[in-house]
């Protein structure tokens, strides 16, 4: 296990602030990963849904349109989480690093984020996306919706989420890789202490600037 870094070590260099992604399968404790990410580099974990709930309550023209869809029972569409995620951006500190958690999801809501943070002067640093093998992944989600009371969770929907998350990120990934953006695709398997180690691992790379490592 690698040693623990001191809060210093672990943050990014003077005068360069970051905007990282995170991706992870339903059930790939990728929230918990975020978590460790924003205290250990010092980042403003942002997920979708934290964003949505931080523009409705900021008030804005899109916040409150995003509140009457919400309201209602209705999924926000892509379309408008651009917008939203634009404006929180635009109230963001440039000197603030940044974690987003579950945008984009598709290869067009990449590039408006890349076109966002140009208009910013800023880009993609890095993506981190967790890789855990499927039916680990699916007896977990069984686990869960058991002890829950999920009776939607049917092994055949959870498979149906894992695909269309593997399509789409799938595309996300090979988009970032096009543009030379480091991607991570860090092994999922094990203790969350070992995950956050090779996580790590992967992030001071590239803050340091070095190569990305192999079968990690």
């Amino acid at each position: 296990m690698a040693a623990a870094l001191g809060d210093d070590a672990a943050r990014a260099p003077a005068g360069k602030q970051v905007i990282g992604l995170i991706f992870g399968p339903p059930g790939s404790g990728k929230g918990t990963q975020a978590g460790r990410i924003e205290k250990e580099f010092g980042m403003s974990h942002l997920s979708t849904g934290e964003i949505l709930r931080s523009e409705v309550a900021h008030g804005s023209a899109v916040g409150k349109e995003a509140a009457r869809i919400m309201a209602a029972g209705d999924l926000v569409p892509d379309d408008l989480i651009d917008r939203i995620v634009e404006s929180l951006l635009r109230r963001t500190d440039s000197s603030s690093s940044v974690l987003l958690d579950g945008f984009p999801r598709t290869v067009e809501q990449a590039k408006a984020l890349d076109r966002m943070l140009a208009d910013l002067n800023r880009n993609v640093d890095f993506v981190v996306a967790l890789d855990v093998p499927e039916p680990m992944l699916v007896d977990r989600l069984l686990h869960r919706a058991a002890v829950e009371g999920r009776t939607d969770d049917t092994r055949e929907a959870i498979m149906e989420r894992m695909h269309e998350y593997r399509l789409r990120t799938a595309a996300v990934l090979d988009h970032y890789r096009r543009i030379g953006v480091p991607v991570a695709e860090v092994d999922g398997v094990g203790a969350v202490d070992e995950v956050f180690d090779r996580v790590r691992d992967e992030i001071k790379r590239v803050l340091e600037g070095k190569p990305q490592a192999r079968g990690i």
